[in-house]
């Protein structure tokens, strides 16, 4: 069931598995996508304290009042306060993973871990900048849908999209159902959002990277070079996996994501 709690006026909407083991684990989704990104690896994970959030402009939430990682970080700080969380771990896919840095930096105290997801600390290059500059023209114009359907299938390893096709529809569908106007606010917010690379060599917390052979945005690559700023790194490189783990390899996801989780809580 979705909760929601207001922050500066605004909406964030919210979902919260309640138990009693260990520290709480936060869980959030990346761009074009929400809260129910993470169904397949929540769905396994009921014995855990789980919290979902849909970041500012997606699912449940309102668009935020201005663009940014920082933004859709106090809005993460605003449902911990609501639910009286004082530490937990926090997994960010993607976009989400910007969003856990942000937080990491503003927030650090709170963290007992936080996981980049397919993500990585780096600035977007000018050409990614160019790129989503032509997205907002284009959903400017009225054509988010076909925005969306031109963005996930690239997103998956090419032998899963063309193995799983109604896996990759269901993802454009939801992407479907978010506002042109979110979708916006998040492109500016990826944009203008700064490098974290002294925000994982600052890290006194546990810090999981879960990368893709085959993703084209978050590669092996950066991930690896990024896990050797941290203190304590978790790696993991899946093999045949693009972006979406949680769906190319839901069995190998939630096992991480699980032992990460009890080693954060262990600590």
């Amino acid at each position: 069931m979705k909760h929601a709690v207001l922050i500066n006026g605004r909406r964030i909407g919210y979902e919260h598995n309640e138990a009693d083991t260990g520290l709480p684990l936060v869980l959030l989704h990346g761009f074009c996508e929400d809260s129910t990104l993470w169904d397949p690896v929540a769905g396994e994970l009921r014995d855990i304290q789980v919290v979902r959030i849909d970041l500012p402009g997606f699912g449940a939430s309102d668009p935020p009042l201005s663009p940014g990682m920082e933004t859709y970080s106090d809005a993460v700080c605003a449902v911990l306060n609501e639910l009286s969380i004082d530490r937990c771990v926090l997994i960010g896919h993607s976009m989400g993973g910007y969003t856990a840095l942000a937080f990491a930096e503003k927030y650090a105290e709170r963290l007992a871990g936080f996981g980049l997801f397919h993500s990585h600390p780096y600035q977007d290059t000018e050409e990614a900048k160019e790129n989503r500059r032509r997205g907002i023209a284009m959903l400017q114009s009225g054509k988010r849908d076909l925005y969306v359907t031109q963005l996930f299938p690239g997103l998956f390893a090419s032998e899963f999209a063309v193995s799983q096709p109604d896996v990759v529809e269901q993802l454009i569908e939801q992407g479907k159902r978010q506002s042109a106007e979110g979708i916006i606010a998040a492109l500016e917010g990826m944009i203008d959002r700064k490098d974290h690379q002294h925000t994982l060599g600052s890290a006194a917390c546990p810090v999981l990277f879960l990368l893709g052979s085959e993703d084209p945005i978050a590669t092996p690559a950066r991930g690896l070079a990024a896990s050797m700023l941290t203190n304590t790194a978790d790696v993991h490189v899946l093999q045949g996996v693009g972006h979406m783990a949680m769906f190319e390899a839901p069995e190998k996801t939630v096992d991480i994501v699980r032992q990460f989780w009890d080693f954060c809580t262990r600590q």
